[in-house]
C-alpha cells in the first residue's frame, strides 16, 4: 500500500515524513548509496563503500525494485560510488576508499562495463589514470568529462576522453586551474589539493565546474582538444563548505541564462562550527564571462528534526537536470530532498520536501543523492544506508 506520510510538524520519532504533495511508494534497507542515474526501467546505483560497486535494479514496479546484478570492486581500498550509462555502456568511477591502504592502492581511473544483459555486465576496460583516481563525471555518446587525479597535477582536473570507440578510450583534452599543473612549473596553490576540479557539466559548448574550495568556473570546450577558462569566481570570504556541483538551466528564464550550484556540508564542526550550512545557489550566466551570484538559499535547521548541530546538515547535491516546470531536486544530507522553485532565480521557494528515515540502527539520515524516471518517479539514496522511491502528487 502506497504511504501518504504526515507534515514534519506532527510527525515523530524516526519515521519517514515529507510535505503533503508526497507520497512514499518504497524504502530498501540497502548500503549507502553515491550517485544514483536512471535509464529507461533500470536504475544504476553506485555505492560509497567497498565491497560493492555498483547495482542494477529494475524499477519497472517502482514499489518492489528489484536488483539484477551488483559490480564489486576489485579489492578493498577502492570504492566505485559514481555511476553514469549511456547506451549498453555504463561507466563507474575508480577511486581510492578513503581509511583504505594508500601504499597498496593502484586502482586510480575508471571502468566501461557492456549492460546490454543488465544481469550480467561484461567488463570492457579499465582506464588507469593517477594517485586517488576519479571522482564524479559527466558523460555523453561520445565523450567522457572525468573528474581525476593525474601525474604532474596537484589535486583533480578535467580529463575528456573520446569514447566511440568504448574499448579504448582516447584521452582529447585537459582544463585545470592556475596552480595545479606542477609539472610545468606553476607555483602551487595555497589550498594544496582543495583547490581543485570536484565535476564539471556539459552545456552545449560549455562546462559549468564546481571547484571544490575554489569556486565555480565555466569553460568553453568549442574546441574539445584545447578547452579554455571562460571565467572562475569565488567567494570572497571564502564560504566554509566546498562547491560540488554548477549545473546549467538548459533554457532562459525572464530573459536571462540561469545556472544553479550546490555545496557540499562536510563535518561543519571546529572552526566551521556556527557558521552557514552548504546551500543551493542561483546564477546570472548571462555574460559567460561575469557570473552574477543571485540568491543563496538555506533550509533552516528547524525544518528538519535532525538540525540542532548534532548531525551533518548542509546541502549536497541536486538532480542534474532541469525541467521546464522550474522545479530543482535537491538533497541537503540531515534536511532531506527540497523540491524548490526556481522560476523566481532572485526568490526561489520550496514546494515540498521528503525526509527519509535514518538508516537501521544508525541516528539520522544523510540524504545524498536523487534522480527521477520517465514517470516522474524520484529515487533517492542516502549515504550511509537507505534507499527510498517517492511520488510528488500534481
Amino acid at each position: 500500500m502506497t504511504e501518504v506520510l504526515q507534515a514534519a510538524e506532527s510527525d515523530a520519532g524516526t519515521a519517514p515524513r515529507a510535505s503533503s504533495n508526497i507520497r512514499h511508494l518504497c524504502r530498501m534497507e540497502i548500503p549507502g548509496g553515491g550517485q544514483v542515474v536512471i535509464d529507461g526501467r533500470y536504475a544504476f546505483v553506485g555505492y560509497q563503500h567497498q565491497p560493492e560497486g555498483t547495482s542494477i535494479l529494475d524499477i519497472s514496479d517502482p514499489r518492489k525494485p528489484k536488483f539484477l546484478s551488483t559490480v564489486m570492486t576489485p579489492n578493498p581500498n577502492t570504492h566505485s560510488h559514481k555511476v553514469r550509462v549511456t547506451g549498453d555502456l555504463m561507466f563507474v568511477n575508480s577511486e581510492f576508499q578513503p581509511g583504505g591502504n594508500r601504499r597498496e592502492f593502484d586502482q586510480g581511473g575508471f571502468r566501461i562495463y557492456d549492460v546490454k544483459d543488465k544481469t550480467n555486465p561484461k567488463l570492457m576496460t579499465f582506464v588507469k589514470t593517477h594517485g586517488k583516481g576519479t571522482h564524479r563525471f559527466d558523460l555523453d555518446a561520445n565523450y567522457a568529462y572525468m573528474s581525476t587525479e593525474m601525474d604532474g597535477f596537484v589535486g583533480n582536473i578535467l580529463v575528456i576522453y573520446d569514447i566511440k570507440n568504448p574499448s579504448k578510450p582516447a584521452e582529447v583534452g585537459r582544463w585545470w586551474m592556475q596552480g595545479q599543473n606542477a609539472a610545468d612549473g606553476e607555483a602551487p596553490h595555497p589550498k594544496r589539493t582543495e583547490h581543485r576540479l570536484h565535476h564539471a557539466m556539459r552545456a552545449g559548448n560549455q562546462m559549468y565546474a564546481g571547484c571544490w574550495a575554489s569556486g565555480v568556473a565555466i569553460i568553453d570546450v568549442s574546441d574539445i582538444s584545447h578547452p579554455r577558462t571562460l571565467s572562475r569566481y569565488e567567494y570572497d570570504p571564502p564560504h566554509p563548505e566546498p562547491t560540488h556541483t554548477f549545473l546549467k538551466v538548459p533554457f532562459p528564464i525572464g530573459g536571462r541564462s540561469i545556472a544553479v550550484s550546490t555545496e557540499e556540508e562536510r563535518g561543519h564542526r571546529g572552526p566551521d562550527a556556527g557558521k552557514p550550512h552548504a546551500p543551493l545557489r542561483t546564477w546570472d550566466v548571462t555574460d559567460l564571462t561575469k557570473p552574477k551570484l543571485l540568491h543563496t538559499y538555506h533550509v533552516p535547521e528547524t525544518a528538519s528534526p535532525y538540525g540542532g548541530g548534532k548531525h551533518r546538515f548542509g546541502a549536497h547535491q541536486l538532480r542534474e537536470r532541469v525541467d521546464k516546470d522550474g522545479l530543482l531536486y535537491v538533497t541537503w544530507f540531515g534536511a532531506g530532498l527540497r523540491i524548490i522553485d526556481i522560476n523566481d532565480p532572485a526568490n526561489p521557494t520550496e514546494r515540498g520536501y521528503f525526509i527519509p528515515k535514518p538508516g537501521d540502527g544508525l541516528p539520522a539520515p544523510l540524504t545524498n543523492d536523487v534522480a527521477m524516471d520517465g514517470r516522474g518517479l524520484l529515487y533517492v539514496t542516502d549515504k550511509t544506508r537507505g534507499f527510498d522511491v517517492i511520488e510528488v502528487k500534481n
